[in-house]
């Protein structure tokens, strides 16, 4: 072969391999883009579901999804808002026919579920080993499973005591109830005619969990064993705070209603002066604000048996393990937590800031409505992260109301849940 073959050769499989380079960079260029193909100039297209869907909700997220398309010329934001009493079914109903979203905003308890199923991106890759130190530790951590993190805080609260000042103070009481034995007092003053001391949530579902949750830590208990093999809900401490439980309702300081009510129904009975004391988190003032501005109240930490505790939730971000374009799904997700979109949405919504430096330079620290919020940070406790949590969450809630009921006792109750739930955690 002369020297001039040899050339041709050598410049013909140059072309072929420029023109493979082409076509591969074309493919992949149509798997990862979707676009609106409207042909005026395509855009990428970022699906998304943002859970929760009434009209406050809802104009936050369209303020900042628009915002980032104004920013983002090229991008075109499809978003869906799902009710949350929808959003775990059809999130795992997605999942398992590998329908999910690019990106969705989910319910921190459901995050390791949707980890184990495969839905959901690990999001390690796309930061730096620094990244997770501008996070509040507590906030941080309910994005962790297995040694990975699976979604972004967009909202981080802690929960406290709501009680009628005046009601306190015309019942003689100098302060609100911090130990178990001040607040059954407190109850049994405020329980006359027609109102009651507590509005206590006894549905059958998780929210009944979540309200006793910080009594069972109060009293030194947990749910389970430290290596999360084995329920714990059921030792002595936990059976007493659940007898505790039993007891503010049986006495008559809680509605007769009660057994049904979830946690939007205490908040209307706190709301309507039915109840003189719920617990609930920082969203609440607003509402008294807009429907019962002339109450006298104040906010306190959970009254304790033994420790103080509090329940530290976070919602996520996560991004779909099918997302079409996971560099742009995760820019989505980096502006939507951003420092600036997290001190707008915890002043907005009423939460308290999952990053650190909004800790410090946000007046809501101040502000009484926020305070005890702020204060009771670093008690706070969040649940197990386990993908079986709902389960177990829901084993407890079901343990509860047949102890409300008296159908049980609180020790044939737990144990009976603790059995299931010991079951469910063998079968991994």
């Amino acid at each position: 072969m002369t020297y001039s073959q040899k050339g041709s050769e050598m410049m013909k499989k140059l072309f072929i391999l420029i023109l493979s380079m082409l076509c591969l960079v074309a493919l992949a260029a149509c798997q990862t883009n979707e676009s609106t193909g409207d042909g005026e100039g395509e855009k990428d297209i970022l699906t998304v579901w943002v859970m929760g869907s009434d009209e406050y909700w809802r104009t936050y997220h369209d303020n900042l999804i628009a915002e980032y398309m104004e920013n983002n010329e090229n991008v075109q934001v499809d978003v869906e808002y799902v009710p949350w009493s929808q959003g775990e079914n059809q999130l795992v109903n997605a999942a398992a026919n590998q329908q999910m979203p690019d990106v969705s905003t989910i319910a921190g308890r459901w995050t390791a579920q949707l980890a184990s199923m495969g839905a959901i991106e690990s999001l390690d890759a796309y930061f730096e080993e620094s990244y997770p130190d501008a996070f509040v530790e507590a906030a941080w951590q309910t994005t962790q499973y297995q040694d990975q993190t699976w979604g972004i805080p967009v909202g981080f609260t802690t929960t406290g005591l709501f009680y009628r000042q005046d009601w306190l103070t015309d019942a003689g009481f100098e302060a609100p109830p911090a130990t178990w034995e001040e607040f059954e007092a407190v109850a049994e003053a405020f329980t006359e005619d027609d109102r009651y001391g507590f509005g206590l949530v006894g549905t059958n579902n998780m929210e009944t969990t979540m309200f006793w949750a910080p009594f069972l830590w109060t009293n030194g208990g947990k749910f389970l064993s430290d290596d999360l093999t084995e329920a714990r809900f059921n030792q002595p401490e936990g059976v007493e705070a659940l007898e505790f439980y039993v007891r503010l309702f049986q006495e008559g300081w809680a509605p007769e209603g009660s057994i049904s009510n979830d946690r939007g129904d205490s908040r209307t009975l706190f709301l309507t002066g039915a109840v003189g004391m719920t617990t609930q988190g920082p969203w609440l003032p607003k509402f008294i604000r807009d429907e019962a501005p002339d109450m006298d109240y104040g906010i306190a930490p959970y009254p304790q048996n033994k420790v103080p505790a509090n329940l530290g939730t976070a919602d996520h971000i996560v991004m779909s393990a099918n997302a079409n374009n996971k560099p742009l799904a995760w820019d989505f997700i980096d502006f939507f937590t951003n420092e600036e979109n997290d001190l707008k949405w915890a002043e907005f919504q009423g939460f308290i800031p999952y990053r650190k430096a909004n800790l410090e330079q946000t007046d809501m620290k101040d502000d009484p409505d926020f305070a005890v919020f702020f204060d009771v940070a670093h008690e706070a406790i969040s649940y197990p992260t386990l993908p079986e949590w709902p389960q177990i969450d829901q084993a407890i809630a079901e343990a509860m109301q047949q102890a409300l009921m008296g159908t049980k006792t609180p020790q044939q109750a737990l144990d009976e849940a603790a059995e299931k739930v010991n079951d469910l955690l063998a079968e991994e």
